[in-house]
C-alpha cells in the first residue's frame, strides 16, 4: 500500500491540457452538461455558479503533434460555453487578438464573399446565419490546435485565472482547419486583398475603414491592415495604391468606385 501512495518524480502529466497539441478529427457529437462550481465544494448552502460544459467528441483522429504517444481513435475537447470573447470558448471561436487567422469563425468565414461579409451590403449574411460548429459541422473533419506558443503553435491569450484572481497567459484549444472550407490564413475562400477591394467599392474612405477593421480575414493580414491604417495622404496607403494603379477612382463626393473614372463627354 505504501508503494502505491508514495510520491514520485516520474510519470508527470501536462496539467489538464492532455497529451495532444494539434490534431484533426471528425466531429461526432457535442453533449452538454450543467456544472455547479462552489468556492467550497463541501458547502451545500452555497448555490454556487452554474455553467454549461461542452464536450466536443471527435473520432477517427489524426494526431499531428503531441507531448506523449496517443494511439486511440477518439479524443474529447472539453470546455465551458461562454458568450465572452475573452474565454476558452472565445479562443475556440474567434482565435486570439494577435492571431485572427485561427478560430472557427475566422476559418469558416473564408467561404463567404466580400459582399456577404459587408454589413452595408444587401447580400450581407449575419453572423448568426453563417456556418456554426455545433449546428453545421457534425460529421465534418475539424483541425484543432493548442494555443501554447510552443513549437510554432499560436501564442496563448491572457484569460482570467480564478486561483490567482488575475489574467495570465492560458493555453486553450482553437480551430485551424474545417473540412471543405479551408485552413487558417488561406484555404478555399477569397483572399484578404479581394475582400478589401470588394469592401472599398461604393464607399467613402471612412466607411471602408470601419468595414475593413470589422472583417476578421482582413484583420488577420498584418501587412494589408497596416496599409489600410495609413493616413489618407500617404502615397502607399491601400486606397491610394489602387487609385494610382487605375483600379479605383474617387468621385466628387469622396466615394470610391472600381475601375477607371469615366471620361466627360466633349463639349
Amino acid at each position: 500500500m505504501a508503494e502505491d501512495t508514495m510520491p514520485s518524480t516520474r510519470g508527470l502529466v501536462e496539467g489538464d491540457l492532455g497529451p495532444l497539441r494539434r490534431f484533426t478529427g471528425i466531429l461526432d457529437s457535442a453533449p452538454t452538461e450543467i456544472k455547479t462550481y462552489r468556492k467550497n465544494p463541501d458547502d451545500e448552502s452555497d448555490e454556487g455558479k452554474k455553467s454549461t460544459q461542452v464536450k466536443l467528441n471527435c473520432r477517427d483522429i489524426d494526431v499531428k503533434e503531441a507531448v506523449e504517444p496517443y494511439h486511440f481513435p477518439i479524443y474529447t475537447v472539453t470546455l465551458t460555453q461562454s458568450n465572452r470573447k475573452k474565454s476558452r470558448w472565445g479562443v475556440l471561436s474567434e482565435g486570439t487578438p494577435v492571431d485572427r487567422n485561427i478560430g472557427f469563425n475566422n476559418v469558416a468565414d473564408q467561404q463567404y464573399t466580400a459582399e456577404q461579409l459587408d454589413p452595408s451590403n444587401a447580400n450581407y449574411i449575419k453572423p448568426s446565419d453563417r456556418m456554426d460548429m455545433i449546428r453545421d459541422c457534425m460529421g465534418k473533419r475539424i483541425g484543432f490546435v493548442m494555443t501554447d506558443g510552443l513549437d510554432g503553435r499560436p501564442a496563448p491569450m491572457d484569460l482570467y485565472d480564478g486561483r490567482q484572481d488575475a489574467d495570465k497567459p492560458t493555453p486553450a484549444w482553437t480551430v485551424y482547419e474545417i473540412e471543405g472550407v479551408g485552413v487558417a490564413g488561406g484555404g478555399s475562400g477569397v483572399s484578404a486583398m479581394d475582400l478589401a477591394m470588394g469592401l472599398l467599392d461604393n464607399k467613402t474612405l471612412a466607411d471602408f475603414n470601419k468595414a475593413a477593421l470589422d472583417n476578421p480575414i482582413i484583420r488577420a493580414d498584418t501587412a494589408l491592415l497596416t496599409s489600410i491604417s495609413l493616413p489618407p495622404t500617404a502615397p502607399n496607403s491601400f486606397a491610394n495604391v489602387l487609385k494610382t494603379a487605375g483600379k479605383f477612382y474617387q468621385d466628387d463626393a469622396g466615394v470610391f468606385h472600381a475601375g477607371q473614372a469615366p471620361v466627360a463627354p466633349a463639349a
